[in-house]
């Protein structure tokens, strides 16, 4: 869905000005409203005398006879200058953001979490990261945004080794993660809290505001700006969350750690939309949730996690069908 804002302008111009512009053939669309004031001599009884009146109605013979009193607009149709970059991010298109998990191991305190795992997340894909607790999902977010780092195996941006990279260098590369239980400043606004990002990267406070607003803009959002943090809906609280995460000019793969987790199901439906319109302006997006149902229409691809190790991969359809994600994840009852 392109989105386009469209401005309309109003020119007051004098008859002079008119009379050039009907000499030079220019298509002017002219919006015009009458009024008259025409004297009356109706007259109102009451217990007292006879009190003249001024009947306000307007008469169109007389307005067109006479000419008095005439108030005239006249609005003029201009070109409109849209600017033709449809896309807020300035992605570059043409320039792979593949991201690589290449037989990644960890363990914590010497208890394996994952074990030779594997995924790629294509550019401008939903891939969705499953598995019951305690699977791994988690940690691996971690290890690709480098909260923590592998015991064996690489991880591969634009073709890049980043596993022994600091966290902000792989933020700066392009990619951010929205963890579970973590976002927002809560008594701060959402324009307050967009700011505080922004600013890292922006210098002008112009600028910033504007981007701002074209973000709040863009997605529907703009009722937001003025709100404190601890007033949004959930639904509202995880929008502003992922915008703050994506207000990183450097933005290409985004990590979402159970979005969904705790929303009602309208709240669900409005922010996998949301998602979907991400992935529309070219973001990769990697998404893990407990609720399979609640994401399984979005995905292009998912990975089902179990014991640290990679189960199933594929599309939805085949984990859907596959027995063993049946019998360790969706559970026996499951039917199509």
């Amino acid at each position: 869905m392109k989105k386009q804002k469209i401005t309309i302008a109003a020119t007051i111009v004098s008859e002079h000005e008119q009379v050039k512009a009907k000499e030079t053939n220019q298509n002017i669309f002219i919006l015009k409203k009458e009024f008259a004031v025409v004297p009356d001599t109706k007259e109102i009884l009451n217990d007292h005398e006879k009190v003249p009146v001024l009947n306000t109605e307007p008469k169109v013979d007389l307005i067109q006879e006479q000419d008095p009193f005439i108030l005239k607009k006249e609005f003029e149709v201009i070109e409109n200058k849209l600017s033709k970059e449809s896309n807020i991010f300035n992605l570059k298109k043409g320039i792979s953001k593949l991201l690589e998990v290449r037989k990644v191991s960890k363990s914590l305190g010497k208890k394996p979490i994952l074990k030779n795992i594997s995924l790629t997340l294509q550019p401008g894909k939903i891939v969705g990261l499953l598995g019951p607790n305690g699977s791994g999902k988690t940690t691996l977010f971690n290890l690709i945004i480098g909260k923590i780092f592998p015991d064996q195996g690489s991880i591969l941006f634009n073709n890049e080794p980043i596993q022994n990279l600091p966290i902000h260098l792989r933020s700066l590369k392009g990619i951010s993660l929205l963890e579970q239980h973590k976002g927002l400043f809560g008594n701060m606004t959402a324009e307050d809290n967009l700011y505080a990002i922004l600013e890292l990267h922006i210098k002008d406070k112009e600028k910033i505001y504007e981007r701002i607003d074209a973000l709040l803009a863009y997605f529907d959002l703009a009722y937001l700006k003025n709100t404190k943090a601890n007033l949004l809906s959930g639904g509202e609280y995880k929008k502003i969350s992922i915008l703050q995460r994506i207000c990183n000019p450097n933005i290409s793969t985004l990590l979402l750690d159970e979005p969904c987790a705790a929303l009602d199901p309208l709240s669900i439906n409005s922010l996998k939309e949301f998602i979907l319109e991400l992935k529309k302006i070219g973001l990769s997006i990697l998404i893990t949730d407990h609720n399979y149902w609640a994401i399984e229409n979005i995905l292009d691809k998912a990975y089902l996690i179990k014991d640290g190790q990679i189960l199933v991969e594929g599309t939805t359809d085949k984990i859907s069908n596959d027995k063993n994600a049946i019998k360790y994840y969706l559970g026996g009852n499951f039917r199509l």
